[in-house]
């Protein structure tokens, strides 16, 4: 048996998947995205290095990298219709694109942030006013890179912010900052495998931008009925297999903050008694084929 793992780089992630395929007699591939090549009209379609993807009984899906136009995640939905991949290129996209999350999360009535979308300054001036402390967040991104908080800024300052976030990436996506009832900054991180969270732990900083890339730090986060519940809820509403659930604790209860298709699960492992690629790894072997296929 073969699995893949399609990743630019490796990392901790990739490294454990390995250790635990290996552990289960299954033979890992290593496919690099800039390395697939794809063939129409022919017999073969893809290749890495010689190897005929199609021969793969699965892959894991990890790091595209920066792609080339559009062809790297093309040619992963292309390949999704052939081998089951971990994650589905629509649910990657889902859930990687900050404007389709949103849209997905209301049309599902799944508690989340009052969010306002916009190109326009003037609009993004006006609603991070009306929402007296909010939250800027390039459309694509993850490890926290790139968020912005304007809270009680004096307007020039706002202004200038907003002009040199619309340079940057474009377009406005303002979400309302949720306080913690508990008057502490952190957030939840709920991993969820089919119809399980498996593990969850609280990140916490000394400042608003809890991500653990941007010096939050993980405990353990005991997994309430509300917490499995709405992670799990979110996770199947992006079409994914598994997922990190982002939720923020507020005074209405728990609300998503970002569900994400491709998390890590490094810190998780440390603070958690959970081996979640294990979990991982043995749900897609037990039910990958017969239910997501």
């Amino acid at each position: 048996m073969k699995i893949g793992i399609i990743t630019e780089e490796r990392d901790w992630i990739t490294c454990s998947l390995e250790r635990v395929l290996i552990k289960r007699d299954i033979t890992p591939i290593y496919i690099k995205p800039s390395k697939i090549v794809s063939f129409t009209g022919m017999d073969i379609k893809f290749k890495c290095n010689n190897e005929n993807l199609l021969k793969l009984n699965c892959a894991f899906v990890r790091d595209l990298g920066d792609g080339t136009d559009y062809y790297r995640f093309d040619a992963l939905k292309y390949l999704g219709e052939v081998m089951p991949l971990i994650n589905p290129a629509e649910g990657l996209e889902n859930a990687g694109n900050k404007y389709k999350t949103s849209m997905i999360l209301d049309k599902n009535n799944i508690p989340h942030p009052k969010t306002i979308i916009t190109e326009d300054l003037d609009k993004a001036l006006m609603w991070s006013e009306k929402f007296k402390d909010c939250v800027v967040k390039p459309i694509f991104g993850n490890r926290g890179k790139g968020i912005i908080r304007l809270g009680n800024k004096p307007i020039i300052n706002k202004i200038n912010l907003l002009k040199e976030f619309k340079k940057k990436y474009g377009l406005f996506y303002i979400q309302e900052f949720i306080r913690n009832p508990n008057n502490v900054y952190r957030d939840i991180r709920a991993f969820v495998i089919g119809d399980k969270v498996v593990s969850a732990m609280y990140r916490t900083s000394n400042n608003w931008l809890t991500n653990i890339h941007q010096q939050g730090t993980g405990k353990p986060c005991e997994i309430t009925p509300e917490i499995e519940e709405l992670a799990i809820k979110a996770k199947d509403s992006m079409g994914l297999i598994y997922g990190g659930v982002d939720l923020m604790e507020s005074k209405d209860g728990l609300k998503v903050i970002e569900v994400n298709g491709a998390p890590s699960w490094e810190t998780l492992s440390k603070v958690s008694n959970v081996n979640v690629t294990e979990k991982l790894i043995d749900f897609v072997l037990n039910n990958v084929k017969d239910r997501y296929y």
